[in-house]
């Protein structure tokens, strides 16, 4: 088998599996589980954002398998390879058909997160375990039987080749392993094995013949009796995913030390290694043996030869963490998000991810480019602001807290001020210096009329006002230069998260945790029309530059939603993330909103067309 270079060339995943009304996505999602179709020419990589298809010899990405709108966490196929079987965080479980890759049904019931899926020789039955283990019609999705068990934890199972018997493997609450063997005539116990160990990963052999356990030492086990047959007692790291080689001989694991480990069954006995940037996740054989998938928490999923280790094929764009922030480039030319690493910038004309600026140990909740385009102002730590130079990327200084959290920043038009809000019911505005090497100056004014936390300030177009809003209920609008109060807006029932000028400074838009989002007269402090209702408990709101629409995001909702900013008509409800959008922006030309999501992936909607 030919290789091509590890890290795919062209960005055509980010059209892949778009969903309606998106113009392109930016990362993968988080890596869940890896996994290669039985005919050994595509593999499959489960994601938060879906089963990502990939053809298996040249990496490129061929499909994305979305159902529902959350995480997919699992897959599992058939032994004749015609079936394969999903679940996610909806708890629900869906079949589809390997060759056409379409949806056949959908098999729902479980409270919890299914932890692990197998189907029967014949095909014709899946079993699922989430706390409890429920046997199922593949053909009807109908519910056979469930079996109650005891395990609490790190499940797995397998039928046997005559499908008489159900082995299931897991955890107890008494630190104790548990084998399982269930006579599948009416999935009565008909054998019960304790083990004196817990595991964090467990696989069985293909013959059904031994148990491999691991949670720092590796074990082996008769899977008949529960005797321990070796057992290999050098700590490797906890491990996180194992399997067994098609041919039963060897045992590949993967760990949070960063390592794919590859064993011997018979003498327990370490063949080789190799080694991610980050925790393993999960592994997966080949099945024709050659070549073994590892998708670990550094974003890569990687192909290695079995034999000798060496590394064949890559594919990056995978992101384990969060995203918290994102802002456009006045030119348009640039993208850049804030998460729970650092700063991604993305080149809008290439789709290239084209720098990383990584904060170590540090979120990044907001970014703000400078009206000039020159500078980047992003909030970290709850009592830190950072500024940095868009051209080079270079750090050029931060504002400490000195013990008050920040929970919002603004930066002036001219970029000459930052303005931060408090935890403690406070509005600090600083001084930014120019020409400095540190741009970092004394707090030039203290704002203290909230009598609440301050969530949320910005600054109006012409620099001259500051509106801020606080868990008070209210919008205080300042005068800058004499840091006089000029007027209080009140309304809002609850909690005001987010404020923002529209691009002339006439209109103020509000929206709070009261589920309603408010436009403003900034000449007379009055309401423009009746609130935005129904909008949920409101974290995020953006105005487009020409004034012609609001967007806005709400706490525990996957959706971006586009408001007529004079009507107040609801013209455009975006759905696509699978979990949480954190922020969402307009493009400066009016074209796209932006959003981000904790599924680690950047979706850019197309606007242009209303």
């Amino acid at each position: 088998m030919e290789w091509t270079d590890a890290t795919n060339s062209s960005n055509k995943h980010a059209q892949v599996g778009l969903p309606n009304g998106a113009k392109i996505r930016f990362g993968r999602g988080k890596i869940n589980q890896v996994k290669f179709f039985p005919d050994g020419k595509r593999l499959a990589v489960v994601s938060s954002i879906g089963v990502w298809v990939y053809d298996a010899e040249t990496g490129e990405a061929l499909d994305l398998l979305t159902e529902g709108n959350s995480p997919v966490t699992i897959i599992a196929f058939s032994a004749d390879g015609k079936l394969f079987a999903t679940s996610s965080e909806n708890k629900a479980i869906q079949i589809w058909d390997t060759t056409t890759v379409q949806l056949k049904g959908t098999c729902d019931g479980h409270k919890y997160d299914v932890e692990n899926l197998t189907f029967n020789v014949a095909g014709d039955k899946l079993a699922s375990t989430s706390g409890e283990i429920k046997i199922w019609d593949v053909e009807t999705c109908e519910l056979l039987n469930t079996c109650l068990t005891d395990f609490s934890s790190g499940v797995i199972m397998t039928w046997t080749s005559d499908s008489k018997h159900l082995i299931s493997v897991g955890n107890t609450d008494n630190k104790e392993a548990q084998i399982v063997h269930w006579e599948t005539q009416d999935y009565e116990v008909a054998k019960e094995i304790y083990l004196e160990t817990n595991f964090n990963a467990a696989a069985i052999s293909p013959d059904q013949k031994i148990l491999a356990t691991g949670d720092g030492p590796l074990q082996f086990w008769e899977l008949e009796t529960g005797k321990r047959l070796s057992n290999n007692t050098k700590w490797v790291g906890e491990f996180q995913s194992m399997e067994f080689s098609p041919d039963g001989s060897r045992l590949v694991t993967g760990s949070r030390w960063d390592r794919v480990d590859v064993w011997d069954i018979n003498t327990a006995e370490l063949l080789h290694s190799m080694t991610h940037g980050d925790e393993v996740i999960s592994i997966s054989y080949s099945p024709d043996g050659g070549t073994i998938a590892s998708g670990s928490d550094d974003g890569e999923v990687r192909v290695w030869d079995t034999n000798t280790g060496e590394l064949r094929k890559t594919i990056s764009g995978y992101r384990q963490k969060e995203y918290y922030s994102v802002a456009f480039s006045p030119d348009c030319n640039t993208l850049t998000c804030g998460g729970e690493d650092g700063i991604q910038w993305w080149d809008l004309q290439s789709g290239e991810n084209v720098r990383n600026t990584y904060i170590q140990r540090d979120n990044v909740y907001s970014i703000i480019f400078s009206v000039d385009g020159t500078m980047l102002v992003s909030r970290n730590t709850p009592n830190k602001v950072r500024l940095w130079d868009v051209e080079t990327g270079r750090f050029l200084g931060s504002f400490r807290g000195d013990g008050t959290q920040f929970t919002s920043n603004a930066i002036s038009p001219n970029g000459r001020m930052l303005a931060t809000g408090t935890r403690d019911s406070k509005v600090c505005i600083w001084e930014i210096r120019k020409g400095e090497l540190y741009l970092i100056g004394d707090c030039l004014m203290t704002l203290s009329k909230h009598t609440d936390e301050v969530r949320t300030v910005a600054f109006s177009p012409d620099g001259k006002s500051l509106a801020s809003g606080s868990n008070d209920k209210t919008i205080m609008i300042w005068d800058v230069h004499s840091s006089t109060l000029q007027n209080t807006l009140t309304g809002h029932e609850d909690s005001v998260s987010t404020v923002m000028y529209s691009s002339d400074g006439s209109t103020l838009a509000s929206g709070s945790k009261d589920g309603t989002i408010r436009l403003w007269d900034m000449d007379t402090g009055e309401l423009q029309r009746t609130p935005i209702s129904d909008a949920g408990v409101v974290t995020r709101t953006a105005f487009s530059l020409d004034g012609r629409f609001v967007a806005h995001v709400a706490e525990n909702e996957k959706v971006v939603h586009l408001w007529d900013a004079q009507s107040g008509e609801r013209l455009q409800s975006f759905e696509g993330h699978t979990q949480d959008i954190n922020d969402v922006v307009f493009s400066p030309d009016g074209k796209t909103v932006a959003s981000v999501s904790s599924d680690g992936t950047v979706v850019l909607w197309n606007i242009s067309a209303l």
